[in-house]
């Protein structure tokens, strides 16, 4: 869904409304005439792990976008300060860009771990090592 408030009004032959909610299988596999709608945001709920991140890259090219699990579990790490649980386990791979905001390009890609501290005030982002 595009939250880009001059988005076409009228999509392009073969593209969805992409103002509001589309399910993927309405989306083309060739996505070039969606750039007026840039960026978009996707939820594609119980994908296993390996089965998006590929054709992803190829879609976005140099373009700066994320891919963002939610819902996982981390188990305690006392040594390292965290703190095990379920509700804020969340990973970010950032692609071609080093913020969450997705402002600036960049020539990397960042993989953040959003953890919770030992002492349970407060949520950090940890870049994974």
């Amino acid at each position: 869904m595009s939250w880009k408030i001059d988005a076409p009004a009228v999509p392009p032959p073969g593209i969805p409304d992409l103002t509001r909610s589309a399910p993927a299988r309405e989306l083309p596999d060739n996505l070039a005439d969606t750039q007026a709608y840039l960026p978009l945001t996707v939820s594609m709920l119980d994908q296993p792990l390996g089965s998006i991140e590929d054709h992803f890259a190829a879609v976005i090219g140099p373009h700066p976008a994320e891919i963002h699990w939610s819902s996982l579990s981390w188990p305690e790490a006392p040594r390292r300060d965290l703190y095990g649980e379920s509700k804020h386990a969340e990973v970010t791979l950032l692609l071609n860009g080093d913020s969450r905001e997705l402002d600036t390009r960049s020539d990397t890609h960042l993989v953040l771990v959003h953890v919770r501290r030992q002492n349970g005030d407060g949520y950090e982002d940890r870049f994974a090592q």
